[in-house]
């Protein structure tokens, strides 16, 4: 005969009982972590294309100054596992109140007397180690972090095989102003597939398309095209550093939180400082808190840069003194700021490099500001075309200055899109090249300017070239002047074995770098 008999426990059990439970309670706290890091992990690979290495960076870098929408997307897209959290938690709460007080014994005559509660604590504890395990296991699928683990323990003599120093070459010559745009997330596969993007039927950067059709754009293909994301460039701050000083970010993890360095790549020799050296005025213009992932403190550091942030904006009553959308503030600001501060710089008699960084285009998604049309259905469409408008009033309002011949205007995109918006039909990495476009170059290219196989490292010498500098050798850091015409590392070690290279423990890099 079957029955369940429910009786109430003795009372001086009770305190054996919860140090019983005691390992439920834990493999609670398991379960927790695993649903936590499965969500996390499920939006991430879901919503952003990222690798491992950007993860860790990320993770350990102060969040002030951070847009934390994404943080709100991630929790409303994990409905199922909040769900689970609290069917788990309800369950345990059910099973440690019900085995304090009773005995819930199952009898049968096949299999003997099973108690309930018993069994319900050890199938709540192993979903919680299961929980973790999966979670664990889907997070190694995704990011395929032993990988990583392995190439952070191999040795690599990249750097000093390759590595030139700015300050071992003569870099001679007369130099024009820099204008450098970084256009946040611009990459070609905006284009429609007829220019050389990867939309079938609309161009969503035609102002671009045209600016690298009629000046200088070195071009991974015969068409419109850009240079190749390698790993340490494909956040804003790896960039940064990568076409300013021809190296890619590979600081140790425990170095990353870079609002507390007193030094940031103290050891490198980067554009700011080249351009210090000959007289240049630095500025960085950002529409975002200048903290954020250490730019602030790599600017001021290497070059001596006048910082132009949020803040600056707010102090200056450009934008109110609480004003904050999306990163801080957005582009239409951001122009209308950068014209008057290249005024000034124009007005000073010095040499200058005007460096700007936009941000409506960032992940995740875009941020729609009130000059963006609503043509496509897809807001982030919109968005990019916005930015590609936006910026053609930008370079028409320079095209009518007094410095405007005097000044070489480089554009180029940061890194590919870090979510998956307008690029899933991409499936390969390598294809996402960022954009890049060189107006009033002071030299001509001595090569060819397509199918070139680059990366954001050869971007340092080549904006120096294009200024008007010579520079000994053609190389600077692990980059190539793409003006003379020289095989890249990328075209002569072929892009798998370079992002190999930069991924592996290079104690050069730490000892010199850092």
């Amino acid at each position: 005969m079957e029955r369940f008999e429910i009786a109430r426990r003795p009372a001086g059990i009770k305190k054996r009982v919860w140090a019983r439970n005691l390992g439920l309670i834990l493999m609670g706290l398991l379960f927790t972590l695993g649903a936590v890091v499965y969500a996390a992990v499920g939006w991430m690979d879901r919503t952003l294309r990222i690798q491992f290495g950007e993860l860790i960076y990320t993770l350990t870098t102060p969040l002030k100054g951070s847009n934390m929408d994404m943080v709100a997307q991630c929790i409303h897209a994990s409905g199922t596992q909040i769900t689970l959290l609290i069917l788990y938690f309800a369950a345990i709460t059910a099973v440690l109140f019900f085995q304090r007080r009773y005995t819930v014994v199952y009898h049968s005559e096949k299999r003997g007397d099973m108690d309930i509660l018993r069994l319900s604590r050890r199938v709540l504890m192993c979903a919680g180690a299961v929980s973790l395990v999966m979670a664990l296991l889907f997070t190694e699928r995704t990011f395929k972090v032993i990988e990583y683990v392995q190439l952070r323990m191999s040795p690599s003599n990249l750097y000093e095989e390759n590595y030139v120093d700015p300050l071992d070459v003569s870099i001679t010559g007369e130099g024009k102003n820099l204008i450098y745009i970084y256009l946040e997330s611009m990459e070609t596969v905006y284009a429609d597939t007829a220019s050389g993007g990867a939309q079938p039927d609309v161009n969503y950067i035609p102002g671009l398309t045209e600016l690298a059709n009629a000046n200088i754009s070195f071009s991974s293909s015969d068409k419109l095209g850009g240079f190749h994301a390698i790993n340490g460039t494909t956040w804003t701050m790896g960039a940064l550093l990568a076409t300013t000083s021809g190296v890619p970010y590979s600081f140790p993890t425990e170095r990353n939180s870079m609002g507390k360095w007193e030094e940031f790549a103290g050891g490198l020799t980067t554009l700011g400082d080249v351009l210090e050296s000959k007289g240049y005025k630095n500025e960085f213009l950002c529409g975002s808190n200048s903290d954020f992932a250490g730019r602030r403190s790599y600017f001021e550091q290497h070059g001596n840069y006048q910082i132009f942030d949020l803040y600056t904006a707010q102090n200056r009553e450009y934008i109110p003194r609480n004003y904050f959308v999306w990163w801080g503030y957005e582009d239409l600001y951001l122009y209308e700021i950068a014209k008057d501060e290249l005024t000034e710089l124009a007005g000073s008699g010095e040499p200058f490099n005007f460096t700007m960084l936009t941000v409506d285009t960032h992940y995740v998604g875009g941020y729609v500001c009130s000059l963006c049309k609503n043509e496509y259905e897809v807001p982030t469409a919109n968005i990019v075309a916005c930015a590609d408008r936006q910026l053609m009033d930008f370079l028409s309002w320079c095209g009518e200055q007094d410095f405007y011949e005097d000044s070489v205007i480089i554009i180029s995109g940061d890194h590919p899109r870090m979510d998956t918006f307008l690029v899933e039909s991409v499936e390969d990495y390598y294809d996402r090249t960022v954009y890049n476009c060189f107006i009033n170059s002071a030299k001509e290219p001595s090569g060819s300017t397509v199918n070139r196989d680059f990366t954001a490292l050869d971007m340092f010498p080549t904006i120096l070239s294009a200024m008007g500098f010579d520079i000994e050798g053609n190389r600077l850091g692990l980059g190539v002047d793409m003006f003379s015409g020289e095989p890249t590392l990328c075209e002569t070690m072929g892009f798998d074995e370079l992002e190999a290279e930069t991924k592996k423990y290079s104690k050069y890099y730490i000892e010199n770098f850092s």
